[in-house]
């Protein structure tokens, strides 16, 4: 079997070989040795995935002939310990290492039975005839878990592992993905799988405690995402509801914003509808866990990652010409909030590294919010500037909001004692990001803003501005006036 894998291609050419090759394979998947039997379940997978396109005619016959070892098992793991001192022969028969090579040839059912050869309505037949038992087993065991047995909610579990592995098998198309465009399976095969996601959705809602249930779910989410494309956008408040409990650790959240970063690039405009209606509601829970305390190392880096990924979310929305859904009817309620948390990330610039990092990216966002919504610019940047226009933003009075609200942020960093940009490499990124925040804002302010600085802010500050904003002014290039902010800041 290892050989055979490994030299695959010779049967894309060879292709009569392989029926023979599949028949043995076919009798050590069932070898009587656990560790054979194990790894041969994982070749299997690799060598019909390699090979898929060439294993229509024999699909049936392969299905049948391995359906006796797709029925799962769960056992839950023995707590008594010695399991460290478990010898590699004797770890191969964990239920673990088995339920592992189960999920292998789930896939490999998937694969074979979605070729391009074989007839949609066959391919629908296969489908149906994993999944229906898959459903079964999470109906009789759901009650059980209900009530907090461990062996219900383990086999729920794997349950759930093993329908998302399955629609992997079926399509690894990724939304967005030009050249895998023509990979996007058919409706009858995502009707299929829609049943698949309402079968993990309710055991789900149902057992959303569960850091095990949970945990699958959030595998399976983004393989479904392969075989039910658009289909699955109506089901993501369901989705987030339950992945984002209050039993969701900062990392689980981290982790799921990740997720949406795929599914808001790989749909775009046809996520807008959803995106409108969820957004507030799911920012309010991840708010809920930035504003948790922290409690130790890992809760720090945790909400590091969580800061991170929260504000990569907002940036992917605005770099998908969703920005709009930010100020929308339905989240403007919000929008106080939602600046309110990136300012406060974009002026925390002590603390260590991780809040240095926070800074840079919540700088750009307000510098990407500014440059969508403060209309086209009114002047320029270099020694010939552009006669003075008048700001027309993309709603009344956010040139206003970028002077009175976005430019004391770059200050609030610029006079923090402890921040020294000449002496830290990640404090000089941010005061890069500085710099273009405050150049944004004059390019669509242009007057508006030096009046503000002359007459309102540096006098504010009992400072003579002038070489400030000279430099803002001609610095074409960001660097330029970062580098004078470096001296700028030595001076004070």
């Amino acid at each position: 079997m290892e050989i055979c894998v490994r030299y695959a291609s010779f049967f894309e050419t060879q292709t009569s070989y392989i029926p023979q090759v599949l028949e043995q394979f076919v009798r050590l998947v069932h070898h009587h040795h656990v560790r054979v039997r194990t790894r041969s379940w994982y070749l299997f997978h690799r060598f019909v995935k390699h090979l898929r396109a060439h294993v229509g005619n024999v699909a049936e016959t392969v299905i049948q002939s391995i359906s006796d070892l797709l029925p799962i098992k769960a056992e839950v793991p023995n707590e008594s310990g010695g399991d460290d001192d478990m010898s590699s022969d004797e770890s191969d028969h964990s239920a673990d290492a088995t339920f592992t090579g189960q999920l292998y040839l789930f896939e490999a059912v998937g694969c074979i039975s979605s070729t391009s050869t074989t007839p949609l309505e066959k391919q629908v037949l296969y489908a149906r005839s994993i999944l229906d038992p898959l459903f079964s087993d999470i109906e009789r065991n759901l009650p059980s878990a209900k009530s907090g047995d461990a062996q219900a909610i383990l086999q729920i579990h794997h349950v759930i592992m093993a329908l998302g592995t399955l629609a992997h098998g079926f399509s690894d198309w990724t939304p967005g993905v030009a050249s895998t465009a023509h990979q996007a399976p058919k409706q009858e095969i995502s009707d299929e799988f829609g049943r698949a996601a309402e079968a993990i959705l309710i055991a789900l809602e149902s057992l959303k405690t569960s850091l095990d249930i949970r945990t699958a779910a959030r595998a399976s989410f983004t393989r479904l995402l392969g075989v039910l494309g658009v289909n699955m956008l109506p089901l993501l408040p369901r989705w987030i509801d339950g992945l984002l409990s209050q039993s969701s650790s900062k990392d689980e959240m981290a982790t799921f914003l990740r997720l949406l970063d795929q599914v808001v690039f790989g749909f775009k405009k046809d996520i807008y509808s959803v995106l409108d209606s969820l957004l507030t509601p799911l920012l309010q829970r991840v708010f809920t866990g930035l504003a948790e305390p922290v409690t130790g190392t890992d809760d720090d880096i945790q909400l590091s990652e969580l800061r991170r990924e929260y504000l990569t979310f907002i940036q992917i929305i605005l770099n998908n010409d969703l920005a709009s859904v930010l100020v929308s009817d339905a989240n403007q309620g919000f929008f106080e909030a939602l600046i309110l948390s990136i300012s406060t990330l974009a002026k925390t610039v002590t603390g260590g590294s991780s809040n240095l990092g926070a800074s840079r990216l919540a700088l750009s966002v307000l510098t990407r919010m500014g440059d969508i919504w403060g209309g086209p610019n009114v002047t320029a940047l270099g020694p010939s500037t552009t006669g003075p226009t008048s700001p027309s933003p993309a709603f009344p009075g956010f040139d206003q909001f970028l002077i009175e609200r976005f430019h004391p942020i770059c200050w609030d960093v610029l006079r923090e004692p402890a921040f020294k940009p000449a002496k830290d490499a990640q404090a000089k990124q941010v005061l890069n990001e500085v710099a273009g925040l405050e150049q944004m804002i004059y390019l669509k302010t242009g007057d508006l803003f030096v009046n503000h600085l002359q007459q309102v802010f540096f006098p504010g500050l009992g400072v003579d501005g002038s070489e400030y904003i000279e430099k803002m002014k001609s610095s074409a290039d960001r660097k330029i006036f970062a580098g004078f902010l470096v001296k700028f800041l030595g001076q004070r």
